[in-house]
């Protein structure tokens, strides 16, 4: 289920030894991947591994009997066998619906003796322990070919002649009136120009901007990180995504001719709603290769937050954070219009979303500043571009929920936000409704009546959540508007970007940090005592205002976080069940407690506004593991992920002393 669309996309032959004194061999590895670029001794092929059939040049090739062989290609490979052999090939997403000619098969090519042999020498090369065959001189194919691995791509390409069976673009028209678009790749979408990138002509230079879209140069960013490794240098980069995003916003709503936010507020409309979702759908198409953008784990410090997705919340701890952990991945406040169901679709039903696309505004315009500094890393939710990935994290949420503490969720910090914002729609209903309810409710005059209906018009004015429209369309559809309490990514969804991005998990909710410890209670022995210990017995300041974290994320002796949680991640990945280095241990404990006294004295005489916590951290050896996420990253084709989440950390505002 899991390969069957990608090898249904594929070139299918049949070739034949019928003509041929020597057959065709069986062994106990009878589903066999060739691909020219890694043999047998390279670690793509260290058993029980194959090469991943989503690699451009994998072919995968199964004998059906002594005579015929099936032979499945990768389009792109086929047509151009010079292309890169260990890129994925386009559109390489598992577990989706496409459409193709079933009829179509190539069974023009009898094969020679010699050809049999070099077919049969990769079956064997390939075999774990048992091979068979029909006379005991074809168990020996070695003996008779002289090519190298490399050289034998040649036998197993399909003719090119007979390529026109495959591929191409496909419609097709329901009896409803719907029309149905694929093209080569299964994609039902239209590639956007605009979201492409041309590699650069030249090598780049160390002061050249990264073609990773980063911002920063060359030599700071992706020089010294192998290719495998760096996010894609030919799609728009997430960061640009967001300046592009940001521009759009602006201009629709009139920022960038310096309205203030209460007359944006006032003069927001349905089409403005409704065109900024549209704008967040095209930077956004469901047929994203979200891995290809996303950073992978390349040793640099980072730290995926998972917690309240508010603008009230965001800025008391979580972007703080960034000074310590370095690159702050966040999920993206905006709501996919098609991940969604029509009736809940914001560019179909935008007045039912006036508040919480004021939320969400408000949100990313306040992260904006450390997304394009590169401090923080604001994605999109893997789930909007997977429907099997999301189909699987929600099932997988339900079973959690049934043994999650319900008395945690009663003081929990989301039921205080949803409390304001039924407020906030309560001050949003048309004046009539409000005073219809204020009489019902209350025994006041028509003067005091009208005296707090201005106050509420100036409690609105002051709230920048607030929805400013008085007439009925405020209220959405049917009365109604969405108001959503986001405590993303969920614990599935964080722990499948921690380990996808090689990222430590980072929380300022007890709920989520609950689920992190229940993770790792199978495994009671943990690393960095000493240090741990340390960690949690200091406080830590984090700066309120943004323009002080971004200032602050090039103070000296602030920096030093970054790189030691670094090292910290780095040690913890590598431990397993290793034995353990109680030298470095120590001398990372040393370190902490060096930095720490020099960073805070630096905070403290920078004179910003802070709040201070503690920190609690997991360091489990073997870290924080959950097979069912491994499935996941399996099925999404990732193929640089961790094993596991090395390390969790707990932001607690809420201590005393």
């Amino acid at each position: 289920m899991m390969h069957c669309t990608i090898w249904a996309e594929g070139v299918r032959e049949i070739i034949s030894a019928e003509d041929a004194d020597i057959k065709f061999i069986v062994s106990d590895h009878p589903v066999t991947i060739y691909n020219h670029a890694a043999p047998p001794q390279s670690s793509k092929c260290a058993y029980p591994l194959d090469p991943s059939i989503a690699l451009k040049a994998s072919q995968t090739i199964f004998p059906l009997s002594r005579d015929f062989c099936l032979i499945l290609t990768n389009l792109e490979y086929a047509q151009d066998p010079s292309t890169s052999a260990l890129e994925k090939r386009t559109f390489a997403r598992n577990f989706r619906n496409s459409m193709v000619r079933t009829d179509a098969f190539i069974r023009k090519r009898k094969l020679s003796n010699a050809d049999v042999g070099k077919v049969n020498y990769v079956l064997k090369a390939r075999a774990r322990r048992y091979i068979a065959a029909g006379s005991r001189e074809w168990l020996y194919p070695e003996k008779t070919v002289a090519e190298t691995w490399k050289d034998l791509y040649e036998i197993f390409l399909p003719p090119r002649d007979d390529l026109w069976r495959f591929g191409g673009e496909m419609y097709a028209s329901f009896e409803d009136g719907r029309t149905y678009y694929q093209d080569a790749f299964g994609r039902t979408e239209k590639e956007r120009e605009f979201l492409k990138k041309k590699l650069p002509k030249e090598p780049l230079r160390d002061r050249d901007l990264c073609g990773c879209g980063s911002g920063l140069s060359f030599k700071k960013c992706c020089k010294s990180v192998p290719a495998a490794l760096r996010s894609s240098w030919t799609e728009v980069s997430i960061r640009e995504r967001n300046l592009m995003f940001f521009n759009a916003v602006a201009k629709v709503l009139g920022l960038d001719q310096r309205k203030d936010w209460i007359t944006v507020r006032r003069e927001l409309t349905d089409e403005k709603i409704s065109n900024i979702y549209q704008l967040y759908e095209g930077l956004w198409p469901l047929e994203t290769d979200l891995f290809q953008l996303l950073p992978k784990p390349d040793g640099r410090p980072r730290a995926i937050y998972t917690g309240s997705i508010h603008p009230s919340m965001i800025t008391k701890l979580a972007l703080g954070a960034s000074l310590y952990f370095g690159e702050l991945i966040i999920q993206h406040p905006f709501l996919h219009p098609s991940a969604l169901n029509e009736k809940f679709n914001p560019v179909k039903n935008p007045s039912a979303y006036r508040q919480e696309f004021l939320k969400s505004v408000v949100f990313f315009l306040t992260l904006m500043p450390l997304i394009e500094q590169g401090t923080v890393n604001l994605v999109p939710d893997p789930c909007n571009f997977d429907l099997h990935l999301r189909d699987q994290m929600h099932g997988m949420a339900q079973a959690r929920s049934t043994w999650i503490n319900k008395d945690l969720l009663k003081d929990a910090p989301t039921r205080e936000l949803l409390k304001e914002d039924s407020a906030r729609g309560l001050m949003s209903a048309p004046r009539d409704v409000l005073l219809n309810i204020l009489k019902k409710t209350t025994e006041l005059d028509d003067e005091h009546l009208r005296e707090v209906l201005l106050g509420i018009e100036r409690l609105k004015e002051n709230d920048p959540l607030a929805v400013l429209q008085e007439d009925g369309s405020a209220m959405g559809e049917n009365s109604e508007q969405f108001h959503l309490a986001k405590l993303a990514p969920n614990f599935e969804m964080t722990m499948y970007l921690a380990q996808a991005t090689g990222a430590c998990i980072v929380t300022d909710d007890v709920v989520r940090w609950n689920e992190i410890k229940r993770a790792m209670s199978w495994q009671p022995d943990t690393a960095l005592r000493a240090l741990a210990s340390k960690i949690e017995a200091s406080k830590f300041a984090f700066p309120q205002n943004v323009e002080d974290i971004q200032a602050l994320a090039f103070e000296p002796t602030l920096s030093v976080y970054p790189t030691l949680m670094g090292e910290v991640f780095g040690y913890l990945s590598k431990l397993g069940g290793g034995e353990r280095k109680p030298n470095f241990e120590g001398h990372l404990a040393a370190r902490f407690c060096r930095v720490q006294s020099l960073a805070q004295a630096a905070l403290r005489k920078s004179g910003v506004a802070v709040k201070e916590a503690r920190l609690l951290c997991a360091f489990p050896v073997g870290g924080i593991q959950d097979n069912t996420i491994n499935r996941l990253l399996l099925m999404s084709s990732s193929e640089r992920h961790l094993p596991c989440a090395p390390a969790a950390f707990f932001i607690d505002g809420q201590f005393h002393g």
